[in-house]
């Protein structure tokens, strides 16, 4: 990969429509509207887009407190340039962006769990709820 082509944004948000064609290619973020996906952005402080040529191509949010808890969300890589090594630039960034937080949290499928143990991650033992 060309990094040097590679434009990195910190904490400034995609435009909506940019961000929902990357949600479109997901099975967990394709049902967000545009306007749900515009609230989302006004309220995120913690980003890392990464650019070429002005094009969006990955995308990662750290919802927060500002200096105890984050959870990582929302980390995307557009499916025409998986497996090149953006998914790595983009969590470096990330992970970069989350150095004041105590504990950064994450959920994923267990098969992405040799993917985030790279970047410092590790089983949670307790016990994870959710409420939809």
């Amino acid at each position: 990969m060309n990094e040097a082509a590679i434009e990195i944004e910190i904490n400034k948000n995609p435009k909506d429509w940019e961000l929902m064609a990357l949600f479109q290619q997901t099975d967990w973020a394709k049902s967000r509207t545009i306007d749900q996906v515009s609230v989302m952005l006004a309220k995120t402080d913690m980003s890392v887009c990464l650019r070429r040529s002005g094009k969006l191509l990955a995308y990662g949010r750290i919802i927060n407190d500002g200096c105890f808890r984050g959870l990582l969300d929302d980390v995307i890589v557009d499916e025409s340039v998986r497996g090149i090594g953006l998914g790595s630039l983009l969590m470096e960034n990330l992970m970069q962006l989350a150095e004041p937080l105590d504990v950064l949290f994450l959920h994923a499928r267990p098969s992405m769990l040799g993917y985030y143990v790279k970047f410092g991650f590790t089983d949670f033992d307790g016990i994870t709820m959710v409420r939809r």
